[in-house]
């Protein structure tokens, strides 16, 4: 979209309509980003529960893909001898 500027009201009204756009925009990503790392606490106990187990096995498969790695690239990490 191309547009035709005749005077600098034109470039300040266009200035003015972009800066709302953004504006807008922002609010939208804050409050999406909000959502998604805000804790929803839950009083169910068998919901707690199934976090908890959630959170073990992801820590779980955490360190085991930590330590492949380290099997198979660890040499790159140590020091050489002299």
């Amino acid at each position: 979209m191309i547009n035709t500027y005749r005077n600098i009201e034109d470039i300040q009204l266009r200035k003015e309509e972009l800066r709302t756009s953004i504006d807008q925009r922002s609010e939208i990503i804050a409050n999406l980003w909000s959502d998604l790392t805000t804790v929803k606490r839950s009083g169910d106990k068998g919901e707690m529960v199934a976090g908890v187990i959630s959170k073990s096995i992801m820590a779980f498969d955490a360190v085991m893909v930590v330590s492949k790695l380290y099997r198979r690239y660890g040499k790159f990490f140590k020091k050489k001898r002299r």
